[in-house]
């Protein structure tokens, strides 16, 4: 039997900690992980190509603006964008 190596386990990890809505400290917390290690292979996955967590990634600010219904200023690169933001609030409401 193949024991994963932690060049294997920590995408994993970084993934679960995304995904479990805990903030990076109770997260580590909780999985006992050191926070110069979760830097290290965050920075170490990111140099190698590998997705460390599912972020999304989100248009470059730019020269258009948009208001949410909070008037919260979002600064969007092109009307491209605004498309895209008014289609997530459309999922969203």
């Amino acid at each position: 039997m193949h024991e994963p190596t932690k060049h294997e386990r920590w995408p994993a990890r970084l993934q679960a900690q995304a995904e479990s809505g805990q903030t990076m400290r109770a997260w580590r917390a909780f999985d006992g992980a050191m926070e110069a290690s979760v830097h290290y292979w965050r920075e170490r996955l990111a140099a190698s190509g590998a997705p460390a967590s599912p972020f999304i990634a989100l248009p470059d600010p730019g020269r258009s603006a948009a208001m949410l219904e909070a008037e919260t200023p979002v600064r969007l690169g092109s009307p491209a964008h605004m498309a895209w933001l008014g289609a997530v609030l459309a999922v969203l409401r």
